[in-house]
């Protein structure tokens, strides 16, 4: 072929390649569209299981611990202390709460503080280990908010302090020790109240049992309080904003103020904006005959409102970043790349192949052409020699007869 033949066969080659081609591109963005939509689809309902587990996981938490406060409060240990207290009630009693230490494995602090607030029997689990507090150092606490809020309480309530972080000495403890009271009124059988029985819950039990119950989540875990604030953060610096001077800030209002005003809106739902996806959902831990306080972060400083079982909330939130989001994206692509290519690629064979055939179909036909045109010139040009021929050769035999009659000799005729 010459060069006018490739260019024949370049322009047809792309009159065939270039519709087919985008059809092609089309239709692989259609699958595309539709793969992102179903796997952004099994995304928001996995995050919306994900928030029904961890939501599970932290009122069963709260449970236990009223169950184990309740029969702390009730056990026999207990009311023969209130009833007849000295030095053998008390180590009962103490060795009653580090079996129940040991056992469970919860709690910080297990302890019966009389009416006054000054602790009658402590045990500090340290290092997987309870031990009592000796006498002499045990402390009153009598204006800790916490020791208030429970002993005003009819019998059988139950008192839960905010979620924070431990204080000791009015500095909070390092490292940190997220915490939550739970305390109950301790009464004898007449009614009489004689302290109350409080447990140091671990926060830090409550926060792993979370993240390892998010662990199939694709987001990252957040816990708010009602005010905003996070026990877990995205980041380690946003949390415990409320217990520390000049983080008073840190809340989630301050920090995505959209985000907030939906997640405070409702219940639970789940919404996309420009930080990612959010599903979340509203926990009300506290029963009927539980209530809580707003606390203080001061050692010695009385609450300022008490907040009922309704009132205490928490919001459980899961947040798929955009960046995440976007590398989902990004691998769903990718791994349809390749087959794209090697469909396009195929696509392009076969049009060359349907061009240069198509071609040289073209030019086959073109010479078969010429081939009979010149036939036909020469079978015309034969005829044409034939048609004159024939007279010149009648003129040629009369000629030589007149030649023959003229020479001399000849006999006439």
């Amino acid at each position: 072929m010459d060069k006018r033949d490739y260019l024949s066969s370049f322009k047809f080659f792309f009159l065939i390649f270039i519709p087919l081609a985008l059809f092609f591109t089309c239709i692989t963005g259609l699958f595309l569209y539709q793969e992102v939509n179903k796997q952004t689809s099994l995304l928001q309902s996995n995050e919306m299981q994900t928030i029904e587990k961890l939501s599970r996981v932290a009122n069963e938490n709260i449970r236990s611990v009223v169950s184990d406060l309740f029969l702390l409060s009730a056990d026999p240990a207990m009311y023969r202390m209130i009833a007849d207290e000295n030095v053998a009630t008390r180590q009962e009693l103490a060795r009653l709460f580090k079996k129940f230490s040991r056992s469970t494995g919860l709690y910080d602090q297990v302890r019966f503080l009389d009416t006054t607030g000054m602790e009658r029997v402590r045990i500090n689990y340290s290092q997987s280990i309870p031990l009592q507090v000796p006498a002499d150092r045990l402390q009153n606490k009598g204006k800790r908010y916490y020791f208030q809020d429970t002993f005003k309480l009819e019998p059988g309530r139950i008192f839960v302090s905010p979620f924070d972080l431990n204080m000791e000495q009015g500095q909070v403890e390092v490292p940190i020790k997220p915490m939550i009271r739970f305390g109950t009124p301790v009464i004898d059988p007449k009614g009489v109240k004689h302290g109350i029985v409080l447990l140091n819950y671990f926060g830090k039990r409550l926060l792993a049992e979370l993240e390892e119950a998010a662990s199939d989540s694709s987001g990252n875990l957040m816990l708010l309080n009602d005010r905003g604030y996070w026990p877990k953060g995205l980041t380690r610096q946003d949390e415990w904003g409320f217990m520390f001077p000049g983080r008073a800030k840190l809340t989630m209002a301050q920090r995505y103020p959209g985000a907030w005003g939906i997640l405070t809106s409702s219940e639970e739902g789940q919404f996309q904006n420009d930080q990612g996806i959010y599903t979340f959902t509203t926990i009300r831990p506290l029963d009927r005959n539980m209530q809580s306080s707003t606390g203080h972060a001061a050692a010695d400083q009385a609450s300022t409102a008490v907040i009922s079982n309704q009132e205490f909330s928490w919001k459980i939130v899961t947040l798929v970043t955009s960046h995440n989001l976007q590398q989902r994206l990004a691998a769903i692509l990718y791994g349809w790349l390749p087959y794209l290519a090697l469909a396009l690629t195929f696509l392009a064979i076969v049009s060359w192949a349907i061009s240069l055939t198509s071609t040289l179909r073209k030019q086959t036909q073109a010479e078969r052409l010429h081939r009979e045109r010149l036939q036909g010139v020469l079978e015309m040009a034969g005829a044409i020699c034939h048609e004159i021929n024939q007279p010149l050769m009648s003129i040629s035999g009369y000629s030589e007869l007149l030649l023959l009659d003229t020479q001399p000799g000849t006999p006439p005729a």
